[in-house]
This record gives C-alpha cells, structure tokens and sequence, in this order.
C-alpha cells in the first residue's frame, strides 16, 4: 500500500521514497513534473485564491487516491504551519509518521516554545509579545510562516494576532537536520542557509542552502546535548531541524521545524535507502547507530521568475534542475520556477556551482522570455 506523502512540495520525499523502494500518493501545491515521475498518483491541491492548501480539495484527493483503508500511513512536509486542525482531519484513521499536532503546538507556537528554551537552558534572541517602543532592531514574525513567508523588520503597522517580535541579532543563519525518537536526537548533518531577493517586501525568504559546513567542535558537542533535552522536553519524533544563529563559538535557536525540512536532499544520498525511510524508522523509535559519512557537500537554491513567463513544452530544462514545473504553468514575477541542485568535494565548491548553475539558468529564462516576447 502507498504512503501518502503531503507538503507544499512533495518531490524530495518522493524522491527518497524511491531509494528506499516505497511506493508514494504525493499531494502538493504544484504536482511538479519529477514528483509525478516518482510518484505513484500526484495531484495539487493548492488554492486556487491564496499559496496554502485548499483544505476541501486536500481532504477529497486523499479519500480518492489513498483511503484510509489502503494506505501505509501518512507523512508530511511543509503547508501545516499554523493549521495543525487540518493535519488532525487528514491524519483521522491513518498511521502518522511524524509529530502530533499537540508537539507541532509546542514547538511552533512561540507563546510556549520560548518559555521552554529557556527552562532547558537554551539560548535565543530576545522575544516579546508586545510591539517595543523604538522598532529599529526587531524582527515581526507572524504565526503560521514558513521559509521567512511571515517575517520581516519590525515597524508601527498593526499586528495580527499570533505575532511575536524578535531581535535582531547578527550571525550566520544555520540549521541542524536530525532524527528524533521522541527521548533523544540524531544528528544528520548542518546546513547553511541564504535568503532570496526575488519577492519585494519578503527580505528574509527562504533561498537556499548548503550542507556538511563545519561548526565549530564546542558548539556542535552543546547543540546535541541540548537537542536530546529538547526531544526529551517535547517528545519530537521522526526528521526534523532546527534553525539557529551561529556566530564565533556561540549560537542561538531562532525556530523549530518539526517535519522533514528543504535540506533534507542535501543528506538525502549518504543514507543507502533514503532519509524518508530513516524518518518512518525514527519515528517507530529506531535511530541509525552512526550517521553515514558523506560523499560530497550539496547545495540548492531556488529560482524565481524574473518577470511573467510561461512554461513551454519545448524549453529543456538541464539535468540538475529539480521541481520542474508542468508544461502550461504561468509564472507571475517573483514566483518559483524551480530548484538548481549541485554536488561537490567541499560546501564552498558546492555553493559556486550552484550559483553557477543559476546564472545558466536565469540567462536561459531571459532569452526565453525575449523569443516569447515577454518584456
């Protein structure tokens, strides 16, 4: 029987799934031309008025492709931030593999979670719930984001409820990928992350990251031991990462994501049948005595749509582009096009090549464009 796998995409769990010969029911926002290749049955259910699933066509497509009667359980990725009600509803009747949404509240909901950081002993920037009297420095963070959707620099607009602020603090923006078995973590790799300029009022949105850097040995020996107090403290299972600023010998937790993460298919390889299914092993309360040695250092970044553009039959994208989207797909400017994925000996080798590799791309789009008469 299939897993029904669940996320804003699904292609990387899909694709893992294959490593480990597991068949998958993939619904995603975008039903993207390599997770339909992998997947057994792909469909988006994205609405057709906002960027989140479309609750009425999420649960109808699950009951038609993977009823609860024929399928393996379910896993999901990004798309439930702030709707852990919808996940319940989809889970009704099905084996979960990953957390509950009561652990989801615990770690997401900042009213909780930054009062348990600091019971654990667990250094994070400053946080208030009430707008400070001079913004300049502070970070607004809205309830329900995901990949930096939801944060940008503090100001006098009216706040929604949910919001929290967060100083600012300097350092490079990491994260740690880990399986947890709900009493204690293991590590599978950290990761270095970048924003993307490609949305205008989105400074802090997600646009890509690089695997295996090297943290330094004090910080990495104090990141597991206090990840194992969080896991205990929460009862986390399965993969999940936490993102945290590094800077010098000192770091700090900005967030928690408790679901498989954008960098799992940056470690995905060093594991011989994949990370989704070391994930459904954690989350039965097995953790992989060792982690793997890896091969390479990996990268990926997101490209966005430098203006409107429509995806042709004939436009060939290269061999190390993922995400590829379905002939037909109109991009608006600044909306995501694709991933550009890279491999090589170190993390520095392998964020040039990427960047490389995006500018490939971006010329190929512009030219595109140009022949389609786009301006």
């Amino acid at each position: 029987m299939p897993l029904l796998v669940v996320a804003v995409t699904g292609r990387a769990l899909a694709a893992s799934a294959v490593r480990g010969h597991r068949t998958v029911v993939v619904l995603d926002y975008f039903a993207d031309r390599d997770t339909c290749m992998r997947a057994s049955a792909c469909r988006s259910v994205v609405s057709a008025r906002a960027l989140r699933f479309d609750s009425r066509r999420l649960l109808a497509a699950a009951a038609a492709l993977a009823p609860v009667n024929l399928s393996a359980g379910l896993v999901y990725g990004s798309g439930f931030e702030g709707r852990t009600a919808l996940l319940a509803r989809l889970a009704a009747g099905r084996r979960l593999y990953g957390n509950t949404p009561a652990v989801i509240d615990a770690v997401r909901k900042p009213e909780l979670f930054f009062p348990l950081l600091d019971r654990l002993g667990i250094t994070h920037p400053e946080v208030r719930f009430t707008a400070p009297s001079d913004s300049a420095g502070w970070l607004l963070k809205e309830a329900g984001g995901a990949g930096g959707t939801r944060v940008r620099p503090a100001d006098r607009r009216r706040v929604r409820p949910g919001a929290y602020f967060q100083r600012l603090m300097p350092g490079r923006v990491c994260s740690v990928l880990f399986l947890a078995n709900g009493l204690r973590a293991a590590v599978v790799g950290f990761n270095e992350q970048w924003t993307s300029p490609a949305r205008a009022g989105l400074p802090y949105l997600y646009g890509g990251a690089v695997g295996q850097i090297a943290v330094p040995a004090a910080v990495e020996a104090d990141l597991r031991a206090r990840l194992d107090r969080l896991v205990e403290a929460t009862g986390l299972i399965g993969l999940n990462g936490v993102d945290f600023l590094l800077e010098d010998e000192a770091w700090s937790v900005l967030e928690v994501n408790p679901r498989p993460t954008a960098t799992m298919e940056l470690h995905d390889p060093d594991y011989e049948r994949g990370l989704l299914d070391a994930h459904l092993r954690a989350c039965d309360g097995e953790l992989p005595a060792t982690a793997p040695r890896s091969r390479a250092a990996r990268a990926s970044t997101i490209v966005h749509a430098a203006g409107a553009w429509h995806v042709t039959e004939h436009f060939q994208f290269a061999e190390w582009c993922r995400d590829i989207p379905q002939p037909g797909t109109q991009c608006a400017p600044g909306d995501p096009v694709c991933t550009v994925y890279a491999e090589a000996a170190g993390p520095e080798a392998a964020v040039a090549l990427v960047r490389e590799r995006q500018r490939e791309l971006e010329r190929a789009l512009a030219l595109e464009a140009a022949s389609a008469g786009v301006p």
